[in-house]
């Protein structure tokens, strides 16, 4: 009887050796897609704003390591009991799971920074979210009635809070710092207007304040509950659906079956205050930075050529060191603005490479732009044909 019981637990020992060895395939990741074409809203006109404190300065900016968990902890929607309208959404945004990490992946850099941003200011965390919706954080997006930028936001909006007019070529609204700065502006002063009511800030966000407190008709927000007795419009109420959607995907991800994405915070964006008067493309390859990767994060500096002194360029974090010890060691003085030229300076993003399968319908429905301005751009008509390997102007020249 001992030798039988010997035999069978060198059976079975040998049984786990050989599970333990067996190779478990990788799944293959698949390729990352284009965002879901929403159609694009913008922030409605506004009384003048109150006065808001100062932006943070970078000091200021926390250093808390994942972006997903402070984004959970940060939420102020927390309800996940989904409508009809957000369980579509959910399923748009997340019915394919890997490609939705995917898509999150490579937006990590920038919704870290909102988030960062939104953090010091005491907004709730689904800000995150508002490019992700607006322009699948795109700096180049164009949308109805002059809407522009990552945060889809309108001239006079923008203008209002704290933006330069567009002229010669440059629109601050696509650019990533810039354009952030203006729109925690437009959502801090919502937030302040609603008593930090989040659902009735964004929807402010989308319809604009004045509509949102005319449908309150006196009512305190503090009061309001289901935002369904407000009659908001139509597209105001899809917003808030996506809003919900997105912020129980990212925020609940096990209960829904969601696999987020590695948050590597050396890819996440830093703010670097320049000392002096500095050329961009030059500063960017002094530092072994690709100039058109630090460009689509800083359009207006390259644009117009010059990173003044005292302004802000947005660098990946791993390259803060080398840029403090460049400018410790006296080398920035030789990378001065004098010869830069704004025309030598139009990053990747203005330009659109023909591939097999384009046409100019497809072109400027991608880049969101207006098919008459893309051939006029261009001096094409509805009778030119496309070459593969054109570069085609996705802004006025």
């Amino acid at each position: 009887m001992r030798a039988g019981s010997f035999l069978h637990a060198l059976i079975l020992s040998a049984v786990l050796v050989l599970g333990a060895c067996t190779h478990v395939p990788e799944r293959t990741a698949i390729p990352p897609a284009t965002g879901i074409a929403d159609p694009p809203t913008s922030v409605a006109g506004d009384p003048q704003p109150r006065p808001l404190p100062a932006p943070p300065t970078a000091a200021r900016l926390s250093e808390a390591p994942d972006l997903w968990t402070r984004f959970a902890a940060g939420r102020a929607m927390r309800t996940c009991a989904p409508s009809d309208r957000v369980s579509y959404w959910m399923d748009r945004y997340a019915g394919h799971r890997e490609r939705f990490a995917n898509q999150l992946a490579g937006l990590l850099p920038r919704m870290d920074y909102v988030l960062r941003r939104a953090e010091a200011l005491g907004l709730p965390a689904e800000v995150m979210l508002v490019p992700y919706i607006e322009s699948h954080y795109r700096t180049d997006a164009r949308g109805p009635g002059g809407a522009y930028g990552m945060w889809q936001l309108m001239p006079d909006t923008a203008t209002r809070f704290g933006l330069a007019r567009p002229g010669r070529g440059v629109d601050e609204r696509a650019d990533l710092y810039l354009s952030t700065q203006a729109a925690l502006r437009v959502l801090a002063h919502h937030h302040q207007d609603f008593s930090g009511h989040a659902p009735l800030m964004f929807a402010a966000y989308n319809a604009g304040g004045y509509r949102v407190r005319k449908l309150l008709a006196g009512r305190d927000s503090e009061s309001v509950g289901d935002l369904r007795s407000l009659a908001l419009p139509r597209t105001t109420r899809e917003y808030l659906a996506k809003l919900q959607a997105l912020s129980c995907l990212i925020g609940e991800p096990g209960r829904f079956d969601v696999v987020l994405p590695v948050d590597d915070r050396w890819l996440h964006l830093a703010e670097w205050r320049a000392p002096l008067d500095l050329d961009p493309v030059a500063l960017a390859r002094a530092a072994n930075l690709d100039p058109a990767v630090i460009a689509r994060s800083n359009r207006s500096v390259y644009k117009r050529g010059r990173l003044p002194a005292g302004g802000v360029l947005l660098v990946p974090e791993k390259a803060l060191p080398a840029l403090e010890r460049m400018a410790g060691d006296g080398l920035l003085a030789t990378l001065g603005a004098g010869g830069a030229t704004p025309a030598t300076m139009i990053s990747d993003s203005d330009v659109h490479r023909v591939k097999s399968g384009d046409s100019l319908w497809i072109i400027a429905r991608r880049y969101r732009v207006a098919l008459g301005d893309l051939m006029r751009w261009n001096r094409l008509d509805e009778r030119s044909v496309l070459r593969i390997g054109q570069e085609l102007r996705l802004a006025e020249p």
